[in-house]
């Protein structure tokens, strides 16, 4: 932060008007910024439908005595167009407006919505439509998902990101809590119908907060990506990203085997002596509440243990948590179970979030959220899948305590695979580095590739500091757009060295120097530094021949400041 520079006088100074105190950043700090709270209290009244939808659906399901297949299926029906959908959807939120793109998948969750509750009134509701319309929904969600997560940090500034974060998972699991109470009461009250009525009421104030919402658009200085190209972007990101590769692999393998406390969660309530709607409903609150107190603890458990520490200690709770659930049938061990897992559950999701929205550039943010997204729900399809169909020969407690096992295992072997700490977030804001002054004509933009050669000159007693810091760049072009990167050194003049690296075409090799942060820059300049001539690196670019547009020839002007 600057800081004000002393009079050169003596004269007394004008009065300063005070400045205005800094926000000190606390779990609540979010809510005083007017966006984001009014968002956050429709997203709880909206999260208060769903859930006790929740309840009424999956106890239709249940009380049809359908198969433990049969339930388990609501889950996969509701995760699997996130996993196929959200990295095509992240490509939206990164390159259109993301209040657009919430507003149209919203409208098709509450189309889905009213889809079930029409049913519900004219009493053809079965199963298998139930599910069919879940899915139905899940798309909507699939285009919502990836926007509402990246758009957290447009409601809030940086620092209170990992915050808003997590107010976000406080209010779900509030919802969490009492949701599924208010489902259960008017289940028995009023039946499904009147719950899935009141879910899309809900849901519509949701909609009207984000039509009123008032963003800033960030200054778009290229055309956008179209979605396959968008998608393989992201890819090759997270193929060269510490950040995203990690989340991926221990979000999948957490969710895999943590899906069965979901999944299982209505027949366990069922099988139980007396088991109703309204038990279920008390389990689903045990976890929220649960949820909800161990959400003071995270912030504090982070700091002490790191992000790393704490997602495996959770982890490792859980897995004794559902081995319990397992092992015996005893509400009394049953309920501290489940409060001891809605705390777990929340400060392993909680820190893969904030771990993705703080150490992620903002133009890969919503695809880095999407992978994560698809990642976790990937492993939650696929275990329900798997521990509804264990249910089936094992029975309900056998899955639970396979699942607890399974978990176990996995929280060993992957506790060395580490997540990175934070770091500076105003290294990943991006570079006010403009496009090369180059005048292109002649050659089509979206076709042909780019060949770019840098060409340093290094002295003999900087090679150790050249190759130490060949790695990083690599990492830093890959992950931009490169596709392939390698550095020579010249077998006939001495000291000189090239970096070359190939990008898919010009307007790629654009998007790839507006990409560039911070971080990026400081990589750069540390090559650069060690250059020993007394210009700047000579650059030469070169379009491949199939980016002729059947005229007779093209011409580039070459600036060699840029990289």
């Amino acid at each position: 932060m600057l800081q004000p520079v002393s009079a050169n006088t003596d004269l007394p100074a004008e009065p300063a008007a005070a400045p205005a105190p800094a926000l000190r950043v606390s779990t609540l700090s979010p809510l005083s910024f007017p966006a984001f709270r009014i968002i956050w209290i429709a997203n709880l009244f909206a999260n208060l439908g769903t859930w006790a939808q929740s309840v009424a659906a999956a106890w239709i399901i249940t009380t049809e005595q359908s198969s433990p297949l049969l339930v388990a299926m609501i889950q996969v029906a509701a995760a699997f167009p996130l996993v196929a959908l959200s990295i095509l959807t992240g490509v939206l939120a990164d390159n259109y407006d993301r209040r657009k793109v919430m507003l149209a998948g919203m409208g098709l969750e509450l189309a889905g919505g009213l889809f079930i509750t029409i049913l519900a009134f004219a009493g053809l509701l079965h199963p298998i439509t139930l599910i069919a319309s879940v899915f139905c929904i899940a798309i909507g969600s699939a285009v919502v998902t990836p926007a509402w997560q990246a758009a957290v940090g447009e409601q809030v500034p940086r620092a209170h990101v990992g915050s808003a974060v997590l107010l976000n998972s406080v209010n779900y699991n509030v919802a969490r809590a009492v949701g599924p109470a208010i489902g259960g009461l008017l289940l028995g009250a009023l039946g499904a119908p009147w719950v899935f009525l009141l879910n899309c009421f809900c849901y519509g104030g949701l909609i009207w907060a984000i039509w009123r919402w008032k963003r800033d658009l960030p200054e778009r200085r290229l055309p956008p990506e179209r979605l396959l190209q968008g998608a393989v972007t992201a890819l090759r990101y997270t193929q060269h990203s510490t950040v995203t590769r990690v989340v991926m692999l221990r979000a999948f393998a957490f969710g895999l085997s943590a899906s069965a406390l979901w999944a299982l969660l209505p027949l366990l309530a069922h099988e139980h002596d007396g088991g109703s709607a309204m038990l279920y409903g008390y389990m689903l609150g045990a976890l929220g509440l649960g949820a909800i107190l161990g959400s003071v603890l995270v912030r504090r458990v982070q700091a002490r243990w790191g992000a790393s520490g704490l997602i495996s200690a959770a982890a490792g709770l859980l897995a004794a948590c559902l081995l319990a659930l397992g092992l015996t049938g005893t509400l009394w061990v049953a309920f501290p179970a489940l409060l001891l897992s809605g705390g777990c559950w929340i400060g392993v999701l909680a820190t893969y979030n904030t771990t993705v929205q703080m150490l992620v550039p903002d133009w890969v943010k919503a695809r880095s959220l999407a992978l994560y997204q698809t990642a976790i729900f990937g492993g939650l399809a696929a275990g329900s899948f798997m521990w509804g169909h264990f249910a089936g020969t094992l029975g309900v407690s056998g899955a639970l305590a396979g699942a607890g096992v399974m978990l176990g295992l996995t929280v060993l072997l992957l506790y060395r695979s580490r997540l990175p700490e934070q770091v500076d977030a105003q290294s990943l804001t991006r570079a006010d580095s403009a496009e090369p002054a180059l005048q292109a004509a002649g050659f089509d933009t979206e076709h042909g590739a780019v060949l770019v050669a840098v060409q340093y000159q290094i002295p003999n007693d900087k090679l150790p500091a050249l190759i130490g810091a060949a790695h990083p760049l690599r990492l830093m072009r890959l992950r931009n757009g490169a596709q392939q990167w390698q550095l020579f050194r010249d077998l006939e003049r001495e000291g000189v060295w090239r970096e070359v690296f190939l990008v898919e075409s010009w307007m790629q090799y654009l998007r790839m120097l507006d990409r560039m942060t911070l971080a990026d820059k400081m990589v750069l300049d540390g090559v650069r530094a060690l250059h020993a001539g007394d210009a700047a690196p000579e650059v030469s670019r070169n379009v491949s021949y199939l980016a002729m547009n059947g005229s007779q020839g093209f011409s580039l002007r070459r600036d060699p400041e840029s990289l």
